[in-house]
Order: structure tokens, then C-alpha cells, then sequence
């Protein structure tokens, strides 16, 4: 089964559009280790055996239903890492680990309906999947939150629940929570700037 795959993705990343690789940073954010100043041919042909390789067992282990190997799988199709960009495919796999409660996932399928990626732009959807995000403790979720609360995307204008997601992010060494919180805090002027709290307590 996995010689089957190996093949079947050599094929798909032979016709990519973009060559295959990977992006600076890996799955977990870390940039990657040791510089190369020059490799062969064979060298350069071992690196995409061992990225497919990689591959293969990555589509292997979402399928099984792992929920970091589905975002990670979803990532790659968005950003067309290692095989050729594909939103559908993206949306499928980042959607089934968002379904399973996986923060990053959560959060990037609501950055997904707040552009329009694989889906028709949607706020409300986008909201409310970072408010799943942002309870589940993911720092960006709850700093974009914050900033829906605040500029009313997908919801009512809320200061008072913007200023406790932006808290939320800010706890966790967010800047540009800090940041929104400073500007919350400063006095405005009536009729420059300043703009209605939404009376209830929000979603």
C-alpha cells in the first residue's frame, strides 16, 4: 500500500506546478537545521525520495484520523508544499481536523471562510469557528476574536468581550493584543472614532 501511494505521488509531484519542497518552516514552526552550500544530483534525488516518502505516510496517518497529520496534510495543499495546490483538498483535510477539536485547525478553517479559500466567504462561519479556536486556548484565534468583536465581523461590535479575548492573547505574549488593548483604553472623543457596545455579552 504505501509502495502504491509512493508511486501515485511521484506522478502528482512530477506534473506539479511548483517543485517539490518544503517551505522554510516545518510542521511545527521550527526553521530548518544545517545550511547546504552544494549537493549532486544524487543527493537532490534522495531528498525528494525522502520527502515523498514522508508524504506518503503523512496521507497515511489522516486518513487513520490523526488530527495533526489532517491540518498538517491541509496546510501543504494550501500552500502547495510538497504536491500541487489544491483549495478542495485543503478544505477537506484542515475541515476533518477542525471537526475533531484540533485548535490550529479550528482557526485556519476560519481564516479559510474569512478570505473565501475552498469556500464562499463566509463571517458568521469564520467567527464562530475562531471562538471554537480561541476557547480551546490557540493564541491567534483568540486575538482574531478579539478583532472580530471589535470591528463587528461576523457579530455584533462588542468592546467589552474584544477586550477580554484581546486579554486572552495578550496573556500569552501576543503584540498586537497589547497592542489593541493600549488604544481600547485611551479615551475617545464623542463622535471621532468612537463606536457602540453591543448590550449583550456576546456568542
Amino acid at each position: 500500500m504505501v509502495l502504491l501511494f509512493l508511486c501515485l505521488f511521484f506522478c502528482e509531484a512530477f506534473f506539479a506546478s511548483e517543485a517539490l519542497g518544503f517551505s522554510s518552516e516545518d510542521r511545527r514552526g521550527r526553521t530548518a537545521s544545517g545550511v547546504t552550500v552544494a549537493s549532486s544530483f544524487a543527493d537532490e534525488e534522495g531528498d525528494k525520495g525522502d520527502a515523498l516518502f514522508e508524504l506518503v505516510l503523512l496521507k497515511d496517518k489522516a486518513e487513520e484520523g490523526d488530527p495533526d497529520a489532517q491540518f498538517e496534510l491541509g496546510r501543504r495543499y494550501l500552500q502547495g508544499v510538497g504536491l500541487e495546490r489544491n483549495d478542495v483538498m485543503a478544505l477537506h483535510w484542515v475541515r476533518a481536523a477542525a471537526q475533531q477539536g484540533y485548535a490550529r485547525a479550528e482557526a485556519g478553517l476560519a481564516w479559510m471562510y474569512a478570505v473565501g479559500r475552498g469556500v464562499v466567504r463566509d463571517d458568521v462561519q469564520a467567527f464562530d469557528w475562531y471562538k471554537r479556536a480561541a476557547e480551546n486556548g490557540y493564541m491567534v484565534a483568540q486575538r482574531m476574536l478579539g478583532k472580530c468583536y471589535e470591528k463587528g465581523v461576523g457579530t455584533a461590535v462588542d468592546a467589552d468581550r474584544a477586550r477580554f479575548w484581546y486579554e486572552k492573547a495578550a496573556e500569552q505574549g501576543d503584540e498586537y493584543a497589547v497592542a489593541r488593548l493600549k488604544a481600547l483604553s485611551q479615551p475617545v472623543q464623542s463622535g471621532h472614532g468612537a463606536y457602540p457596545v453591543h448590550a449583550g455579552s456576546g456568542r
